[in-house]
């Protein structure tokens, strides 16, 4: 199993010295990748959650490259409607190359009606919107000289460089927790990204994803099953903490519930670190590193 940090760039951590901070912190200590979220505008219903401040993820990405140098770089997630898929394929690819081959492209179809409105992107087509996109991305990155014809973009005669250092892409992820989200991620991906199950809904989950891989004639293929979730380390189990965020709870017990997610098939954990202070912050990166992943492997 491999473990990656969300980076909060975003709310009271959206200073360049606290993302940073935490880049380069994650990469000493031996973490695998650092992933960035996605909103463009924030409605004030949701200002409490994510606040005002809301770092744009590309180019938060972007600026780490300078920054670290081995750490993979994802996003979780890309909301693929937001934006035109050539600007996309354009900044991804640049960031896959001028990092040396380290960007992971997480991808969904977004959520937020609010900010679909104020976007003008229709909202009930956002996922044959992210369904193409996807298509798009791929032959931009692929073809000499790219062509499409679908719903939405149609071209021919064209050049796209720079290509993606890796080959044929970044590894793409797809978002999302239900079962239409797990057919887009084998139909259109290398991974499904999901947020938030419990282990036990993860099991459940795997039934139809090893169904569907079988299907497709994938179930022998490198395809990855990684789950963002929440994690805050305590003396003792967090009051008033969600029954569904597993990971709120003392190091004995973060070590038994990261081993039960692997046991329902998880392969990957991008963790999403709850703490008041970057002091805080810093401190849990430097326990996972040391004292917890290490308990999780020793099984």
């Amino acid at each position: 199993m491999r473990f990656g940090v969300s980076i909060p760039h975003f709310g009271r951590y959206a200073t360049w010295e606290a993302v940073v901070k935490i880049a380069t912190s994650a990469e000493e200590l031996g973490f695998d990748s650092l992933w960035v979220s996605d909103h463009i505008v924030i409605p004030t219903s949701h200002h409490k959650g994510f606040g005002e401040e809301f770092f744009e993820p590309l180019t938060t990405l972007a600026y780490l490259v300078g920054c670290t140098q081995r750490i993979k770089l994802g996003t979780s997630v890309i909301v693929l409607p937001y934006r035109n898929p050539f600007f996309l394929a354009k900044m991804v690819s640049t960031l896959d190359v001028l990092s040396g081959g380290r960007v992971i492209l997480g991808v969904g179809t977004g959520w937020l009606k609010d900010e679909f409105r104020a976007l003008s992107i229709p909202y009930g087509k956002k996922g044959a919107i992210s369904e193409e996109y996807i298509e798009i991305l791929k032959t931009l990155w692929v073809e000499k000289i790219p062509s499409f014809k679908g719903r939405y973009f149609e071209f021919s005669g064209l050049s796209f460089y720079p290509k993606p250092l890796q080959k044929p892409y970044p590894p793409i992820w797809f978002g999302g927790n239900d079962k239409k989200a797990i057919d887009r991620a084998v139909l259109l991906a290398s991974g499904w990204h999901p947020v938030r199950l419990t282990p036990e809904e993860v099991k459940k989950a795997m039934v139809y994803l090893k169904e569907r891989l079988r299907v497709c004639g994938k179930e022998n293929s490198d395809f990855t099953v990684a789950l963002r979730a929440n994690i805050q380390i305590a003396s003792d189990k967090v009051m008033g903490a969600d029954n569904r965020d597993v990971l709120r709870n003392t190091k004995s017990k973060i070590v038994k519930g990261i081993r039960r997610y692997r046991e329902a098939g998880v392969s990957y954990m991008v963790l999403h670190i709850l703490s008041g202070t970057l002091e805080r912050f810093i401190k849990t990166l430097r326990i996972l590193s040391e004292e917890i992943i290490p308990q999780v492997e020793l099984d």
